[in-house]
């Protein structure tokens, strides 16, 4: 039991110790918080309130006509889950759950001119968020030994661990991996990229996962297959590549010598028509003057006589 004695006024409480909340981004989260002394909260002008370290993030005065005061900062996202206190329940409420709002609450219950000096409950609140589902890219298109392969997922929090596996079991080495995170300004929540480097000498199934252990959540990307050549297959393509281009060479070696065959046989054979054309006009034109003579002499003879 906690006494704590004010000027005219006891409060007496029982602590419970410190709660924890883990906060979803974007969710309402609850501060517990229930007062268990002898005070009665409905005699008026108590009021409930709420503060990290000295600012004040909610103050409730109880009574007929509640009066509310809020942080600037929370911005009207906070107020007590009930509005008629009822078994000494003054719990807090916190909407739409923001990065920031990951610190320690201490609830106090005060008087005009009495105010508490220890809290009747404080309580931790931590944030979290999901990230997305992860996705594995191969960043190089070339065919090689060594392959890139990056595993992306956004908006989450706190910064996860990155987990990759090739065949589902087995880990890269030390050192073929590197993780970077950016940070949404205006969220405060993270993009994970990793990037593996892995040497490619058979076929395999590269895969990766995050895990946000603050949510004890991990999330498995989706198999990326990987099939790899053989050396035997990459020499026999080289040289049915380098018979193609001999065949071809010799193809085309055969036919110009058959075309420079084919030349010099017509030129052949019509040098000799030209020679037989040739001889023949020369063997007319003798017979020609054959002839003349001897009807010369014909005519010779008949005179003559």
């Amino acid at each position: 039991m906690l006494i704590i004695w004010t000027t005219g006024l006891l409060f007496s409480m029982t602590s419970l110790g410190d709660a924890y909340v883990l906060g979803i981004v974007g969710k309402s989260a609850v501060l517990p918080c229930v007062y268990n002394g002898t005070f009665d909260l409905d005699a008026g002008n108590v009021s409930v309130e709420w503060r990290t370290g000295s600012e004040l993030v909610h103050r409730s005065v109880l009574g007929k006509e509640q009066e509310v005061m809020q942080s600037v900062s929370q911005g009207n996202r906070t107020r007590l889950v009930t509005d008629v206190i009822r078994n000494g329940d003054i719990s807090l409420l916190v909407s739409d759950v923001a990065v920031r709002d990951a610190q320690s609450y201490d609830c106090y219950l005060t008087h005009p001119g009495v105010q508490s000096s220890s809290p009747v409950c404080t309580v931790h609140l931590s944030a979290a968020a999901p990230f997305s589902h992860p996705a594995v890219l191969r960043v190089d298109d070339a065919e090689g030994e060594e392959a890139r392969f990056i595993c992306h997922s956004r908006g989450g929090y706190p910064k996860p661990t990155v987990h990759w596996f090739i065949d589902d079991t087995q880990h890269p080495l030390v050192g073929t991996v590197h993780t970077y995170s950016t940070l949404l300004p205006e969220s405060e929540l993270y993009n994970i990229t990793s990037v593996l480097s892995v040497n490619l000498t058979r076929d395999m199934a590269v895969s990766c996962a995050v895990e946000n252990r603050l949510l004890n959540n991990t999330l498995t990307s989706v198999n990326f297959a990987v099939q790899v050549k053989p050396v035997v297959s990459r020499a026999s393509e080289a040289m049915w590549m380098f018979s193609t281009a001999l065949c071809v060479l010799v193809g085309l070696l055969v036919v110009t010598g058959v075309v420079y065959q084919f030349k010099k046989d017509y030129s052949h054979k019509k040098n000799h028509h030209q020679s037989l054309e040739r001889g023949g006009c020369e063997n007319s034109s003798e017979d020609e003057r054959q002839q003349i003579i001897l009807e010369h002499l014909d005519s010779l003879t008949e005179t003559t006589v």
